[in-house]
């Protein structure tokens, strides 16, 4: 991680009322060095990577663990019923069930849309603010969330749709495109941690405040660490079930430390007072609601299909419109921060603004 104690101080409010526009200037002129080092920091010093893809070797396998438990501990007697591994080898028709109505697929295909749609506005929107220079880091990130996630229900929609029989879902083809539906699940990680990344390194020298998550940025080397690791163990075999649509869910389990990064983030950025008119208590709440947003469906699917008369049809389609809600609400909010950041870039960072003493 990135220690910030030893750039420039923040300013006072007295400070800030004192300095005049062209003292805002000069500072932009003299000091650009030190906020290139602000904002590149992160990726400084050889020996802390060994540091960085060791911590995150061990907090996948952590991760990893808890998720194949965590369901047994919320609803035990369901999640028995429910979840029963099977490695990619649906051998036992009174457990394998997937569904291949018009319904679970339809939506499938109606989520893959709306992320493109998503993905190409918030491209839209940097052309318009900035058409002559590179995507930043934050988009990319951004990006690679949302076609993730279409990528991972367009796969889903396929396998639903021509995939009918047991003897088609054991054959190595499926295979690969349910590992593709599911281990973008687990990839998501990457992209996730590192939107909040990115967020904590670019607001910070803005903000007036300081706190330990902007202090310290986990860079987006533990994050990819992390998501190939998990998405590894998916591609194993060791998320498959009898009932495929379980592996998204012990999947969806592995995204917690970088869906509580993304809400710490969100959450601290907006209580600054330097950051408020850019970024609105709306923008905070929806974004940290967005993000923490799908775990209830966690303890909720099994329950679902053990102990309700609700086909698989209807309970696929009642969780993809969850996820409409959820997935839209963090598009908006990427949208929304990468509005906010390209706002404040017309606003020097709050660090050591020099005033000229008159003649």
């Amino acid at each position: 991680m990135c220690n910030y104690d030893r750039l420039p101080r923040v300013p006072s409010t007295a400070d800030l009322n004192d300095v005049r526009p062209e003292d805002n200037e000069l500072w932009t002129k003299d000091h650009g060095a030190t906020t290139q080092k602000l904002l590149a920091c992160p990726y400084n010093g050889g020996a802390m990577s060994v540091t960085l893809v060791a911590s995150a070797l061990l907090t996948s396998c952590i991760v990893t663990l808890f998720s194949l438990y965590f369901p047994f501990w919320l609803a035990p007697q369901a999640a028995k019923k429910t979840y029963n591994l099977a490695f990619y080898q649906y051998n036992q028709d009174a457990l394998h069930h997937f569904d291949t109505t018009a319904w679970t697929y339809g939506t499938d295909y109606g989520l893959a849309t709306v992320m493109v749609y998503f993905s190409y506005k918030l491209y839209r929107q940097i052309q318009r603010q900035q058409p002559s220079t590179a995507p930043s880091r934050f988009c990319q990130h951004s990006w690679g969330l949302l076609l993730g996630y279409a990528a991972s229900t367009t796969a889903g929609a396929v396998a639903h749709q021509y995939y009918a029989t047991r003897q088609d879902r054991n054959t190595w083809h499926f295979r690969l495109l349910w590992t593709i539906c599911v281990g973008t699940v687990t990839y998501a990680s990457a992209p996730m941690g590192s939107i909040a990344s990115e967020m904590a390194r670019q607001f910070q020298p803005h903000m007036t405040t300081s706190t330990l998550l902007t202090r310290y940025v986990i860079p987006e080397t533990f994050w990819k660490v992390f998501g190939i690791v998990t998405t590894a163990v998916c591609a194993f075999g060791w998320f498959s079930y009898q009932r495929p649509a379980c592996d998204i869910f012990i999947a969806g389990i592995t995204q917690f430390p970088s869906s509580f990064y993304v809400i710490a983030a969100i959450f601290q950025i907006g209580r600054d007072p330097a950051v408020a008119a850019f970024v609105t208590p709306t923008m905070q709440w929806m974004g940290m609601l967005a993000f923490i947003g799908n775990a209830p469906l966690l303890p909720l699917y099994p329950l679902l299909v053990q102990y309700t008369d609700w086909s698989l049809a209807n309970v696929n389609t009642f969780l993809h419109t969850w996820l409409f809600v959820t997935w839209s609400m963090q598009a908006m909010t990427v949208i929304n921060m990468e509005k906010a950041m390209a706002d404040l870039q017309h606003r020097p960072p709050m660090a050591v603004p020099q005033k000229i003493k008159d003649a």
